[in-house]
């Protein structure tokens, strides 16, 4: 993501000996003429304004400026020498700069309330319109915390109940899985079937973009989307850019940047190539111990796909039929119709082992 310069802003500064808002341009108080002191933050003007005057900008432009080492007195960031006392600027420490001062203002800041007289005045004023008074920064408004969310006994007793019933149930369940009993039972008939999937060729549609389209394939629509994104413009992109916000450069002003990108957009097609596929399934089935595949009769360009078997057996446990499958022809060929066998069946009615009849 590129970031794209859109100017520099002016900051303030608060005198904290008189609480009066000054330009971040200036180094001594324009209301108690107090020097800056070293440690002081700069913060955002009621309005973002870009700078358009020589001077500003040069000063904008010059990098954090530079505390002198003998005399603390605030330097340009171009400076050599102390402007104050002509010291050597070498060894001079650098404002930090580079932090995030907030958003771009778009509108209009909120109003100040004297703390002196009580007056309303614009943000834009330093001083009182009414008494004079330096008027220092006010706090802007934060969203109010939300209340917390009271539960209602009656809706937590009810909640709880249908929690128990729900872990009764889930134990009833288990418990019913879980049990088995032992049966005698009597393999009452069996059956089987056998299938093979035919595959030829024939068209089969996909999706996918314009340059990724197999040469030999037939495209049957297009629509533009986006495919990506790029911190550079390219062919056909669409420079998006985020909220503009403020970057302290240490000197009393702030760059105005946004976080920018582009959108590629390219076109997403449909599109038909001829392949191998299924295109019908044939099957054999029977009801006796001898199971065979179907015979096949292949068209041209056919060829013989995926086999599957499957194969039930039926078992009468006490005048009530249950079902057994499989997929074993092995395993089924045990099964021979009047042959007696003890099974295990959970609560569910299912057959969870198959052991001869004793």
């Amino acid at each position: 993501m590129a970031k794209q310069s859109l100017g520099y802003v002016e900051l303030e500064w608060t005198c904290p000996f008189c609480n009066t808002r000054n330009p971040g341009r200036v180094k001594v108080c324009t209301n108690c003429g107090a020097p800056q002191p070293k440690d002081v933050k700069f913060h955002q003007a009621a309005e973002d304004k870009i700078v358009e005057d020589k001077e500003g900008l040069e000063m904008a432009q010059s990098g954090p400026d530079i505390y002198c080492p003998f005399c603390n007195t605030r330097n340009p960031g171009t400076a050599v020498k102390c402007s104050r006392c002509g010291g050597d600027l070498t060894g001079g420490e650098k404002r930090e700069s580079g932090e995030v001062i907030g958003a771009q203002q778009t509108g209009r800041a909120p109003d100040i309330t004297c703390e002196y007289c009580g007056t309303v005045n614009p943000a834009t004023n330093t001083k009182c319109k009414n008494c004079g008074s330096p008027l220092g920064v006010t706090a802007r408004p934060q969203p109010a915390a939300a209340a917390p969310v009271k539960m209602n006994p009656k809706f937590m007793i009810i909640g709880a109940i249908v929690l128990l019933l729900i872990c009764g149930a889930l134990s009833m369940f288990f418990l019913q899985g879980t049990r088995t009993e032992s049966n005698i039972a009597r393999v009452s008939n069996v059956n089987w079937k056998r299938s093979i999937v035919i595959m030829g060729y024939a068209p089969v549609t996909y999706s996918n973009w314009i340059d990724q389209i197999p040469q030999d394939a037939e495209v049957s629509s297009c629509s533009e989307r986006e495919r990506g994104r790029s911190s550079f413009p390219s062919d056909n992109s669409q420079q998006v850019c985020g909220t503009p916000y403020l970057v302290d450069q240490g000197s009393g002003f702030a760059e105005m940047v946004q976080d920018c990108e582009y959108i590629v957009y390219d076109d997403y097609c449909q599109y038909s190539v001829i392949e191998l596929q299924p295109v019908g399934v044939i099957n054999d089935t029977g009801t006796d111990m001898n199971p065979l595949w179907p015979e096949t009769r292949l068209q041209q360009d056919q060829q013989l796909g995926e086999r599957s078997e499957t194969y039930q057996i039926t078992f009468n446990v006490d005048g009530k039929d249950v079902v057994y499958e499989t997929t074993n022809p092995d395993e089924y060929m045990q099964f021979t119709p009047g042959s007696s066998w003890e099974l295990e069946i959970n609560g569910f009615g299912s057959i969870v082992d198959i052991q001869p009849a004793p």
